[in-house]
């Protein structure tokens, strides 16, 4: 029987089914979802000995570890982007296809960013507080009243997405029943595609100044590392507030941190520089009313782990019957390469029957 090991978050009763494929080992995060139990190169090496496959959740997959673990032919990723941890262009010069679980996060990620929306539009957090620390009583309820007179409405207002995305279309199609005007700017999407979802593209410069929420939902790359900062802020509207549950790396973070300290702009942010950010943070010094800050939460949600457990699940199966994911493959370029032979080409279609 194939050996795999496990160092991802995984839904029990999908490991049962796992288990009936291959002999299933989980480590690691895998098993107490502490962060300290994730795995240097040393150590992960070291556990990887004679498996064939391995289910990576986010420990570091580098040459040096692929190169010392022979066995090792299939990898599967639960990242929307392995790439974040796995040097995937070792593992295709080496023959090791890599299976991700792309799209994990499409609902995670765009219920996340409205709820910050709507947390920023109504001060429902600063009301909650007072009422639990001080009762709702006689004496504080004007107190109450004048902090809900600062609510506003998505109705109306204007959503600006950068990214159209898998996680930028779900927003989109979920702030659309706000009846909100959305714009978008993706030079890699179509307008007849972004009409569809009732989205309008434009400029990087309009979006920025017409916005109302300034939503970030792209991906890093060389493109886009840092293409929010000083200038980008100077373009949006006063009272605007900037969006990011995607990367921090998105944006210059001090260039956005000087524009909340003037009070200029609003924030929400599930994602910063170095996390976890610590005590002595800056970010502490912006007021909460013009800074809500969550700890890398919008991709969380019971429903997420069941979900990549089951597109791994499937993904494994297909590829043992025979058969290249067109969707979940992240190096097809893989299959071209000599060595894919001896190593992940072993296991394409050796198990025929398994679908």
């Amino acid at each position: 029987m194939l050996k795999a090991l496990c160092t991802a978050e995984f839904d029990p009763a999908w490991g049962e089914k796992m288990g009936m494929l291959t002999q299933f080992d989980r480590v690691g995060f895998s098993l107490d979802l502490n962060p300290a139990s994730r795995m240097n190169q040393g150590e992960i090496t070291a556990c990887l000995q004679g498996y064939d496959i391995f289910f990576c959740g986010y420990e570091k997959i580098t040459r040096q570890v692929l190169g010392a673990c022979p066995n090792l032919k299939l990898i599967l990723s639960v990242r929307d982007g392995p790439e974040e941890n796995i040097d995937v262009d070792a593992c295709t010069q080496m023959g090791i296809p890599v299976l991700s679980s792309s799209g994990r996060c499409e609902r995670s990620v765009p219920e996340f960013t409205l709820l910050a929306m709507l947390l920023m539009a109504k001060p429902a957090l600063r009301s909650n507080k007072v009422i639990r620390t001080e009762g709702w009583t006689g004496e504080n309820d004007l107190k109450l009243r004048r902090i809900c007179e600062a609510s506003t409405e998505l109705s109306g207002k204007t959503l600006g997405i950068i990214g159209l995305g898998r996680n930028g279309r779900g927003i989109a199609k979920r702030a659309s029943g706000f009846e909100m005007r959305m714009l978008a700017y993706d030079p890699y999407v179509s307008a007849e595609a972004a009409e569809a979802l009732g989205v309008h593209l434009c400029a990087l410069e309009n979006l920025l100044s017409s916005a109302d929420y300034l939503v970030m939902a792209a991906r890093v790359t060389e493109e886009t590392q840092g293409m929010i900062g000083a200038r980008e802020f100077s373009m949006m509207k006063d009272g605007a507030c900037f969006i990011n549950a995607a990367r921090s790396a998105l944006t210059d973070s001090a260039a956005l941190l000087n524009e909340l300290r003037s009070g200029r702009l609003r924030a929400a942010l599930d994602v910063f520089d170095h996390e976890p950010i610590g005590v002595d943070s800056p970010w502490y010094d912006i007021p909460e009313d013009h800074l809500l800050m969550t700890s890398h939460l919008a991709g969380l949600s019971m429903e997420r782990v069941v979900y990549q457990s089951e597109m791994l699940y499937r993904l494994l199966c297909s590829y043992l019957a025979g058969e290249l994911p067109r969707k979940g493959l992240y190096n097809p370029n893989v299959v071209t390469v000599p060595a894919f032979r001896d190593r992940g080409g072993l296991l394409c279609g050796s198990q025929k029957g398994c679908l």
